[in-house]
């Protein structure tokens, strides 16, 4: 019997970010690539007398007074399984708050992942429904593999990339307001790419000549990501830079690691108060 687990929440990379049209219930549709890197959050659960729940980490206080996605999904997992979860949860905090990375929907689904494995829990009705309920990035970051994401965020059409890649993370310390963002996105008129070979889709040529339609709407709330990306695209070994989900995380591709290396020394020396980490893509969360 499982009493007590340690699970590392990775973050999420939107490879690409590509706004479709807005739907009559006011979300968004989207087509985007996302997949993981090999750092992230971490988190403790065990059973317990009662539901306790702590956070620490170099990005905690930023979470007191904020809205908490672990409780949430504990009260929705409740209400589904019509029973109570008595468990001590620990969540360390690595990542920046508001970052484009999924943190806390990564949070919550490692979360989910533990109480299902702890008390044994089978699927039931209505538990897709309650992960995308928690979040657009919810579902994809609780089945844990790269994937292209339609949709809302509830179409994931599981795929791999086959190169090896690595990340160049850079955050300034700053919040994007989603909510601003999405209400000032115009529609694209990009036409739909033709091409039905998967291998396609997830090919570097491919991906590296897609967008995220965010980037000009976060830059215009601060000029720092678009000092990163010029930044980013200005280092040895580049093979794009890019901002993931709403920002304000930054991203820049590598395929060699002495690159990688090298790059991370000059960004410490270049931004020396921002949040910056070198990892690794990896396709599947069971791989950290």
């Amino acid at each position: 019997m499982v009493l007590s687990l340690i699970k590392t929440c990775p973050a999420k990379i939107n490879l690409f970010l590509e706004v479709k049209n807005k739907r009559k219930d006011g979300y968004h549709n989207i087509e985007s690539l996302m997949t993981f890197c090999n750092y992230g959050d971490s988190l403790s659960v065990k059973k317990s007398k009662k539901f306790v729940f702590r956070v620490n980490g170099p990005f905690s206080k930023e979470l007191f007074g904020k809205y908490n996605l672990i409780e949430e999904a504990k009260n929705k997992l409740e209400f589904l399984y019509k029973r109570e979860f008595k468990v001590d949860v620990l969540l360390t905090k690595n990542l920046p708050i508001a970052s484009g990375m999924a943190g806390g929907s990564s949070n919550a689904t490692t979360f989910i992942r533990c109480i299902k494995e702890i008390f044994n829990l089978k699927d039931v009705s209505g538990f897709d429904n309650l992960l995308l309920s928690l979040g657009a990035d919810v579902p994809f970051c609780y089945y844990g593999k790269t994937a292209l994401v339609s949709g809302i965020g509830e179409k994931l059409k599981f795929v791999s990339i086959k190169e090896q890649f690595y990340f160049l993370l850079i955050n300034p310390k700053i919040e994007i307001s989603t909510q601003k963002i999405f209400t000032s996105l115009k529609e694209s008129r990009k036409k739909k790419e033709k091409s039905n070979k998967l291998e396609e889709l997830v090919s570097l040529k491919f991906f590296s000549k897609r967008k995220n339609h965010l980037e000009g709407y976060a830059i215009c709330q601060s000029k720092k990501i678009e000092e990163i990306l010029n930044f980013l695209n200005s280092l040895n070994g580049t093979l794009f830079s890019r901002m993931t989900g709403s920002g304000a995380t930054c991203f820049a591709l590598f395929d060699n690691l002495v690159d990688l290396e090298l790059a991370e020394t000059y960004a410490k020396k270049r931004f020396d108060n921002y949040w910056i980490k070198s990892s690794k893509l990896i396709n599947s969360i069971k791989h950290i």
